[in-house]
C-alpha cells in the first residue's frame, strides 16, 4: 500500500540531497516513488510536490540574489523574469 506521508518525507530528503536537481529530475523521482496502480489516485500529490519543488527553487534563487544584489535590483530582475514567462 502506498503511504503519502512516507512519499513526502522521501521527496524532502531527495531534494535536500539534490539541491541542484531539475524539474524533470524531480518529476522522474515522483513517478518512481508512486506505484503505477496508485498513480491515478495520487496525481494531486505529484503536482503538489512539484509545485513545492518550484517554489523552493525560486526561493533559493531569491536568496542567492540577496547575497549579491540590492532589493531594488532583485525586484527589477523578478519583474523582467515574469515578463519573459
Amino acid at each position: 500500500m502506498f503511504d503519502k506521508n512516507e512519499f513526502k518525507i522521501n521527496f524532502r530528503k531527495w531534494l535536500d540531497s539534490n539541491p541542484n536537481a531539475s524539474y524533470e529530475e524531480a518529476k522522474i523521482f515522483c513517478e518512481s516513488q508512486i506505484p503505477l496502480p496508485s498513480r491515478e489516485n495520487y496525481t494531486w500529490l505529484e503536482e503538489q510536490s512539484l509545485a513545492w519543488f518550484l517554489w523552493r527553487k525560486e526561493n533559493q534563487a531569491k536568496e542567492n540574489l540577496n547575497i549579491h544584489y540590492s532589493e531594488e535590483e532583485i525586484e527589477n530582475f523578478i519583474a523582467k523574469k515574469r515578463i519573459l514567462l
